[in-house]
């Protein structure tokens, strides 16, 4: 395959794991938790990365894949292959909107495909030709002077209390929203209806298509640690990137310059 046809595929995928889950929020589907009350699994994170693996052992059977519920599968093509198959399954629950199936497609020379697709409303964001392309509503500016900045938590105990005081410096600062999908939010940041997206200990899955999105629409995406080595990232407008990493450094948070 060309680069053009693996970024094609890689909608094709998400796609076609948007559609499953859609027919699965249709029926009854079983819910467990995993490892707190908003890590929740359902059927349809079942179905829709089955859905997206199927498709690259039948298509792509040399690439590696990086899945959130199935875990490394490796290969030997130099790609890998990062997939969420449903970020924000606790929305998802709720049948709030934020949700999103994430995939990334990476190698030595970098991200060579992005898709994200929101099955309730069927916006998308992808690379395509190496450009952002997609379907997607486009959000009024925020207000002068001002910026809207999300922020993703995450589930670990000692982690989530660095990043509920990050959240709340960052809202002494900036408007705040929090959608409860690092996919939806960064999709968002890379088409400029989000000044920026702080997140704090997130797997690779959660944020691999976003951040390679967000680059592609000519944004930043700066990566940091805490001083408890907890990897912090922040992606969108070079100028509130930028800000924001100063506010955290300035208040210990993280460490400048840390990789």
């Amino acid at each position: 395959m060309t680069v053009a046809e693996i970024e094609r595929f890689a909608i094709t995928m998400a796609q076609r794991a948007a559609t499953e889950i859609r027919a699965t929020a249709r029926r009854t589907y079983r819910v467990s938790r995993k490892t707190g009350p908003e890590d929740l699994l359902t059927e349809a994170d079942l179905r829709a990365e089955s859905v997206i693996t199927d498709l690259l052992s039948r298509t792509r059977p040399a690439d590696a894949v990086l899945a959130e519920e199935s875990g490394y599968r490796p290969g030997h093509s130099g790609v890998t292959w990062v997939v969420d198959p449903l970020d924000g399954t606790a929305n998802f629950v709720r049948a709030s909107p934020h949700y999103a199936v994430s995939i990334a497609a990476v190698s030595a020379a970098g991200c060579l495909a992005a898709a994200i697709v929101r099955p309730a409303d069927g916006q998308w964001l992808a690379l395509l030709d190496g450009a952002l392309n997609g379907d997607f509503t486009r959000d009024p500016p925020a207000a002068p002077n001002s910026a809207r900045v999300s922020v993703a938590l995450p589930h670990g105990a000692a982690e989530l209390v660095e990043a509920r005081a990050i959240l709340g410096l960052v809202g002494e600062r900036y408007e705040v929203e929090r959608t409860g999908s690092a996919a939806c939010d960064l999709l968002r940041a890379a088409t400029g209806a989000l000044d920026a997206h702080v997140s704090v200990a997130l797997p690779w899955w959660d944020t691999a298509a976003g951040h390679a999105l967000v680059h592609a629409g000519g944004r930043t995406v700066m990566h940091r640690r805490s001083p408890r080595r907890t990897r912090i990232d922040i992606s969108g407008r070079p100028e509130v990137v930028h800000s924001l990493a100063r506010l955290l450094a300035e208040h210990s948070h993280v460490s400048e310059g840390a990789p």
